[in-house]
């Protein structure tokens, strides 16, 4: 009869032991359901905040302005502006229905409409610029004396 009693014993240890297991898989799996929707919708939102802030690569040199893409979505816009020219350059951002070219003398533009600026960057060194813009036409220029007569500008276009 003591064979039977361990027998009986092992089989309800082994029945407890696989209920237990079952319950805890059960319980870990709608758990994991649970968190993972609110794990994927905070990803989600990352990434849509990070998308949302249009980064916009502009080279200055003898004598150019070259933005790189020329567009971008409304919103936060961050200009990465490097000077890769000898001598110093500035970018100015105006809002204007006027194209880039057509600002100013050929000393100098009209900055009716500036939305931002970065000062004048030394030669090989970077800044940045972030600004909020709004749906339009922009020019991009550099401003220093005789620069925008010389060719530094470009459209931009924010949609």
């Amino acid at each position: 009869m003591r064979r039977n009693q361990l027998q009986t014993i092992g089989s309800a240890t082994a029945v407890l032991i696989a209920a237990t297991a079952l319950a805890a898989c059960g319980s870990s799996s709608s758990t994991d359901t649970t968190a993972a929707p609110a794990a994927m919708t905070t990803a989600a939102a990352t990434t849509e905040a990070s998308s949302a802030s249009t980064k916009v690569d502009v080279v200055l040199n003898e004598m150019n302005v070259m933005a790189m893409p020329g567009e971008a979505k409304a919103g936060d816009v961050t200009f990465d502006v490097k000077n890769e020219g000898a001598a110093g350059h500035n970018l100015v951002v105006i809002k204007t229905d006027t194209t880039a070219a057509d600002l100013g003398e050929d000393a100098a533009a009209s900055e009716a409409g500036k939305v931002g600026k970065v000062d004048e960057i030394a030669a090989g060194q970077s800044k940045d610029l972030t600004l909020k813009l709004d749906v339009g036409q922009y020019a991009l220029i550099c401003n220093l004396p005789g620069h925008y007569g010389a060719g530094m500008y470009q459209d931009f276009t924010v949609n």
